[in-house]
């Protein structure tokens, strides 16, 4: 045990320095509350707009994930939610919308306003009937505090009630600060521990471990 202690220690620290703050970096926690709207929790509804349970295909139909949705009136109904950023930086908001259903084909309008920039969008209608969900992502700049997201139903030619689903807000990721400082300094303390082949050995190791992991 103590030799593989003395021999891969410095291995396994290494590893500990340089790709922990990477994972660390990249897991970032969900910001918005019941993005799946299966509780009653997060959300508030205005404009008629309400959440729904999947039932019948001709009145209710499928949720994307899970058995609730929210479903956006018609005539400028809204689905909103407080929620607070905790710092500022680079943001992906993504979510599920489809029609509740369509007895024409045209485009239907809808908009998303973060952080006090509103985005109007659209979904085309190409089959008469129950429309399919397309998944929407916006990048969005977001400061640290308190801010809301409403989805509206926007006015149009063509009008339906829309179901939003899977709502996901969260950080991108950006560099780690000192991470190639650390990488540097590791390895060149590895080199003078464990010697030129045994670094060498070492890093192959962790090199394939890696390549294992990612597979």
């Amino acid at each position: 045990m103590q030799f593989l202690l003395k021999a891969w220690g410095p291995l396994l620290l290494a590893f500990a320095l340089v790709v922990s703050p990477i994972l660390l970096a990249q897991a970032r926690a969900q910001i918005i509350t019941n993005g799946g709207f299966e509780t009653t929790t997060g959300w508030t509804y205005a404009g008629g707009s309400t959440r729904t349970q999947e039932g019948t295909l001709a009145l209710n139909p499928p949720a994307h994930g899970g058995s609730f949705y929210g479903t956006i009136a018609t005539g400028g109904g809204t689905i909103s939610q407080s929620i607070n950023i905790p710092t500022a930086g680079t943001y992906q908001l993504s979510f599920y919308l489809a029609p509740q259903i369509s007895l024409s084909l045209g485009t239907l309008n809808f908009s998303v306003q973060i952080g006090g920039t509103t985005y109007n969008l659209t979904y085309g209608i190409t089959v008469i009937g129950l429309g399919g969900y397309n998944l929407y992502t916006l990048t969005v700049n977001l400061p640290a505090g308190l801010t809301n997201l409403v989805f509206t139903n926007l006015p149009g030619l063509l009008t339906a009630p829309l179901r939003v689903d899977d709502v996901s807000l969260v950080q991108i990721p950006g560099p780690v600060p000192g991470t190639s400082t650390i990488s540097y300094l590791v390895v060149a303390l590895l080199a003078l521990v464990l010697g030129r082949r045994q670094m060498r050995d070492g890093l192959r190791w962790l090199r394939s471990l890696l390549s294992t992991g990612c597979s």
